[in-house]
């Protein structure tokens, strides 16, 4: 008689999207402002003066940081929170606009925007519009981030 072992079925859910995104984030929000000293300063993108050499790791870090804290915490959780805390961190990234030196719009409006798209896939109807403008804002702070270096602002 063969025996088949089971394993139970666990609520854990892969989180490569998280990381995914928090990657995508990093790099976005380390790229504009090198791209904005290249279209201004006429620099190298790899030149960086001493303030960049300082932040740039700073802030490529912070989307990894935020992905392993917030953005673990909100994954794991019960089923509607990556919307709720989606919906949180693009408000937070929308006002951001004001830091936008640190990139806090393209920081935060990345990890919405991933968090966002995580609380669609899980969520019931009324939940399902909360991620969506979890996820439109999001977008949109990190547009509007993008934006900003681009411009030279």
């Amino acid at each position: 008689m063969t025996t088949i072992a089971t394993t139970p079925h666990t609520s854990t859910r892969s989180t490569t999207r998280l990381w995914q995104g928090a990657l995508a984030t990093g790099v976005l929000a380390g790229l504009a402002p090198r791209v904005n000293a290249v279209i201004y300063d006429h620099e190298h993108i790899w030149h960086l003066d001493p303030e960049a050499r300082v932040l740039l790791p700073i802030v490529v870090a912070l989307p990894l940081v935020l992905a392993s804290t917030v953005g673990l915490w909100a994954w794991r959780g019960p089923r509607n929170r990556p919307a709720a805390v989606g919906l949180v961190l693009s408000f937070v990234a929308v006002l951001g606009v004001v830091a936008f030196f640190v990139s806090a719009p393209i920081v935060f409006g990345g990890l919405a925007a991933t968090l966002g798209v995580e609380g669609r896939r899980r969520a019931d109807e009324r939940r399902g519009r909360m991620a969506t403008f979890a996820v439109v804002l999001g977008i949109v702070a990190c547009l509007g981030g993008t934006a900003l270096w681009l411009a030279g602002v």
